[in-house]
């Protein structure tokens, strides 16, 4: 089971203590940060923003994952649904165009902002949360898009580190689904691939890690070896039978995942609301 380290970012910054439930260390983070990848197959449930985050408020997560550009809704929401504790804000920095069903002529991963932490903080964000990819080496753009993504992190722990915010690093590594065809992307959940990745992220200053689990399950224990302190957050991915998802929700926690990031889950599921609320048992209640 996760324990908290006494060098754990949860004793040394008070907003991580907001991110995760301050009695069991633990946290759901929702993400809802889809739009800014450009991607119409993830806007169905997430159209009408405001709706949207006045329901996941009243579930009451530990954090909602947002774009700074939909960050500014979150207050608003939270006040229109009644709830006496908002929820733990963590803004998504970086925009990348790889996650589209064909691969794309040439792959990126730019900050959106050299500025966005400051604007973070102004936004009470407990948080700010970017993506280190690593695709096929032969994929185009695949190198230089590897090497952004580290200056990105690297930027981002300069920044952070002027206003004690806490970084929260997205390792992700990535296959071609066909290697004949090499026409799109699959995740790629090898540990032989994802464990170096991870390592990476915190060598680069990640107070946080937010990745996929292994496709062996008995293999999780060696990602979150190699983030020690630091705690593990682990995907959700995409929409999968609600029984399955919240079986393998308990299964990660019951591991040693720190906590749980859904979106597609939550956000494409017909009650949203009642999925999160699911989902906070699994994670708080196990």
């Amino acid at each position: 089971h996760y324990t908290m380290s006494v060098t754990n970012i949860l004793n040394k910054s008070a907003r991580a203590r907001r991110l995760f439930n301050a009695v069991d260390c633990k946290c759901l983070n929702v993400a809802i940060d889809h739009g800014i990848f450009n991607e119409g197959r993830f806007l169905p449930g997430i159209e009408d923003m405001p709706t949207v985050l006045k329901t996941l408020c009243a579930a009451n997560p530990d954090a909602i994952q947002l774009t700074i550009g939909q960050a500014r809704e979150l207050f608003p929401a939270a006040i229109a649904a009644g709830c006496a504790k908002v929820p733990a804000l963590v803004v998504r920095c970086d925009v990348a165009n790889v996650y589209g069903t064909t691969a794309p002529p040439h792959a990126f991963c730019d900050m959106q902002n050299p500025n966005i932490v400051e604007e973070a903080v102004r936004l009470d964000a407990t948080g700010v949360i970017c993506n280190l990819l690593k695709l096929p080496d032969d994929a185009p753009g695949g190198i230089e898009c590897h090497r952004q993504c580290i200056q990105n992190v690297a930027h981002l722990r300069a920044e952070c580190t002027k206003y004690n915010m806490p970084l929260l690093v997205e390792p992700l590594a990535f296959k071609w689904a066909s290697p004949e065809a090499k026409d799109k992307y699959a995740m790629e959940t090898d540990v032989a691939v994802t464990q170096p990745l991870v390592r990476l992220a915190c060598e680069l200053g990640a107070d946080i890690i937010k990745c996929d689990p292994p496709a062996d399950t008995s293999q999780l224990q060696m990602l979150i070896d190699v983030s020690k302190p630091r705690p593990v957050l682990l995907r959700g991915g995409d929409k999968g039978e609600e029984a399955a998802v919240l079986a393998t929700a308990a299964q990660m926690m019951q591991l040693g995942a720190a906590g749980l990031v859904y979106g597609r889950n939550i956000i494409h599921h017909q009650d949203p609301s009642g999925i999160t609320k699911k989902f906070m048992d699994v994670i708080h209640k196990a």
